[in-house]
């Protein structure tokens, strides 16, 4: 029998004709079932690639992204992109004309949709990894603190560890948080009532123009997982973080409590995106779902987590119509019976 991993190898075979980079034939008749998963073949052909050849970074086409994403599902990129600098994205965004262009980091927060992402998808996964050596100051209150400069792809958890071990305090309760810092500036991701937003000093950022823009604290605005920016949208690379000097063992012992916290109550072994819901106000969407007994209900594959009821899990094949339809299935359970519309905190992308 197959174990997983086989299964999402053969189902990648299954789109991207044995993953070489730059094919666009298609080996299969489509759509065609494949270990219980119906996979599509994407429209890649509508939009013209010219200018790839300027790209010193990575490019696959025709990629399908559910081993990107931390649910595992999602449907194939016409063009999936790794930048190797920032050059590589202003090329990017100064050649693509009218092309579609998707930003995927770590891939949590996220659901692809079957039929995947047309146009450009530009992966910041293995790119923009520098943390800068904290460079520390005095207030005039006394208090010590310090700035320090971390590039976009960085993980989270790495970010929050690195911190504590200068003794920085202001995002360890962030440690658990499983996506990258780029991801968790435009999510305004927090925990424990700590938000990004709340410890940021500034943003820089490639405008769609290519150009590079850095925008401090005051030009930006932060509301529940939202980060509201002054214009048009942009790419992410780096941000400057201010935390004050605090007790290194006060400060790993939060984070410990939180990752432990996190491990009784989340699904981490099973795949997910993260949180489906935002919270209502005066309550939480999990305690919500849970009172009306909704905790275990499944749609062909995915499932609501019998650990958290505002995780859905994929028990392997699920798709993304199946989160959907779930999604909506507990969206109007909830709103009928309470009378409360719940938001989604997920992005959903794709076609």
């Amino acid at each position: 029998m197959l174990n997983e991993a086989w299964k999402r190898r053969l189902i990648h075979i299954a789109h991207s004709g044995m993953g070489n980079e730059f094919n666009l034939k298609t080996r299969m008749e489509y759509p065609k079932t494949v270990l219980g998963q119906k996979i599509y073949q994407s429209k890649t052909m509508s939009y013209s690639f010219p200018w790839l050849h300027k790209i010193k970074g990575t490019i696959i086409k025709n990629e399908i992204l559910a081993p990107y994403t931390s649910i595992q599902i999602g449907g194939p990129a016409d063009i999936l992109i790794f930048p190797e600098d920032v050059r590589d994205i202003q090329t990017i965004l100064k050649n693509k004309g009218s092309q579609p262009l998707f930003t995927l980091g770590e891939g949590t927060n996220l659901l692809v949709r079957d039929q995947g992402i047309r146009g450009v998808v530009i992966s910041l996964k293995d790119s923009f990894k520098e943390i800068k050596r904290p460079l520390f100051f005095r207030k005039k209150t006394g208090k010590r603190r310090a700035a320090i400069k971390v590039g976009a792809g960085v993980k989270m958890s790495y970010l929050a560890k690195f911190a504590a071990r200068y003794s920085l305090t202001g995002i360890e309760y962030l440690v658990g948080i499983p996506g990258s810092l780029g991801g968790a500036i435009i999510m305004n991701a927090g925990a424990e009532g700590a938000e990004i937003g709340q410890v940021l000093r500034s943003v820089t950022r490639v405008t769609p123009d290519g150009d590079i823009q850095t925008l401090k604290r005051k030009e930006l605005s932060f509301e529940y997982r939202k980060t509201i920016f002054p214009d048009s949208e942009g790419i992410i690379i780096e941000a400057e973080l201010e935390l004050e000097e605090g007790d290194r063992p006060e400060i790993q012992n939060a984070m410990d409590q939180q990752l432990s916290h996190r491990a009784q109550r989340q699904p981490l072994t099973v795949p997910n995106s993260g949180s489906i819901f935002k919270n209502p106000e005066g309550d939480t969407a999990g305690r919500l779902i849970e009172s009306l007994g909704l905790k275990g209900l499944t749609v062909g594959n995915a499932g609501i987590s019998i650990k958290h009821a505002n995780f859905i899990v994929n028990k392997g094949g699920a798709t993304a119509s199946e989160v959907t339809r779930l999604i909506e299935h507990v969206q109007k359970e909830v709103t009928d019976r309470t009378g409360i519309k719940l938001q989604t905190e997920i992005v959903i992308a794709g076609e």
